[in-house]
């Protein structure tokens, strides 16, 4: 497994590293994986506010390891990575070296001054969104005393090894509407940026809103129960062509008895196990759809309905609109 050692401070420079490295030529700062490499693309954009931007989604024959080296210059690196086949990889950390494993559908918010290691398994398909941004950005947003307030606490609690924010639908759908490869937009550049900028902002409000509810919800789940619910989550929205794992199944997976898995489920993402399912599939039909690629009826089948009635009325109950008005609307 290859291994790329580095201290960029943006993704434009650590894109053409690796591009020297793999010997591959780069086009406006995109890279596209050669078939004796992998399959995907890497590409990479330096915006507004200091904020630098690399987005991925492809898999390596021989992986990869990307190994950030502690910079002397202070930054942020958030990092969101999704990938339905990935193995087991729990975080950990090294003490002496303070060295993190970044895990696979979690998403990670460390400093330059601190080294990383984010691991590609061979032939593993991975998704990434990867935003490098400043401390006075951080306090442009939410004020000097608030960006000092997460910090603080953000930081306590990784390196004390505990899980912080994990992928969800809505998550899914900035970093879906990011990862279009080479995405046809008059306005790329500040289109990125502000998804990037949404992406920041969901995560530090959400984990400061779930700093606060920490005070009124006594029972916690532990390490353990948040990873196999993770692994709940990806099963159930891997493949919407087929019908869901029924809860036996899931519980087996997260080798929790029926009961705690609906209840810890819905503590974590915040709704139902099958109302979950329901709603990531009608994001993935609007998607879909929105990409103007696929007839209604297409998608449908995409999603899993084989009748166009019960797909037109399920995705008007999710967002009030049926299909055919989406797509007359972006016509």
């Amino acid at each position: 497994m290859k291994e790329i050692s580095h201290n960029n401070n943006d993704y434009v420079s650590l894109l053409h590293l690796m591009a020297r490295n793999f010997n591959i030529h780069l086009t406006e700062n995109y890279l596209r994986l050669p078939e004796k490499i992998g399959d995907g693309f890497t590409s990479a954009y330096n915006l507004p506010d200091g904020i630098s931007v690399q987005l991925s989604d492809g898999y390596l024959h021989d992986g990869l390891i990307m190994h950030r080296l502690p910079s002397s210059q202070q930054f942020f690196i958030l990092q969101l990575n999704d990938s339905f086949d990935a193995p087991d990889m729990n975080d950990k950390l090294t003490d002496q070296q303070h060295t993190f494993y970044i895990q696979n559908n979690k998403i990670l918010l460390t400093s330059s001054q601190m080294e990383t290691r984010m691991i590609f398994p061979a032939k593993v398909r991975s998704r990434s969104v990867r935003i490098i941004f400043s401390s006075d950005y951080l306090q442009n947003l939410i004020g000097h005393e608030m960006a000092d307030k997460f910090l603080s606490s953000y930081f306590s609690l990784l390196l004390k090894g505990k899980s912080l924010e994990i992928l969800d639908t809505e998550y899914r759908v900035i970093t879906g509407d990011l990862l279009k490869e080479k995405p046809e937009h008059p306005l790329l550049h500040k289109f990125i940026y502000n998804r990037a900028t949404l992406l920041i902002e969901k995560f530090v409000t959400g984990f400061m809103r779930k700093l606060e509810e920490q005070h009124t919800q006594p029972i916690k789940l532990k390490e353990d129960e948040i990873n196999r619910l993770i692994k709940v989550e990806t099963l159930l929205v891997k493949d919407f062509t087929t019908e869901p794992p029924v809860i036996a199944a899931l519980s087996k997976v997260a080798a929790m008895s029926p009961t705690k898995l609906k209840k810890d489920f819905k503590a974590m993402y915040g709704l139902p196990i099958y109302e979950y399912y329901q709603k990531n599939r009608m994001m993935r039909a609007k998607a879909l759809l929105l990409e103007s690629k696929y007839a209604i009826k297409e998608v449908g089948m995409m999603v899993g309905y084989s009748n166009l009635g019960h797909f037109a009325g399920s995705f008007k109950k999710e967002f009030g609109i049926l299909p055919s008005e989406l797509v007359t609307g972006t016509e």
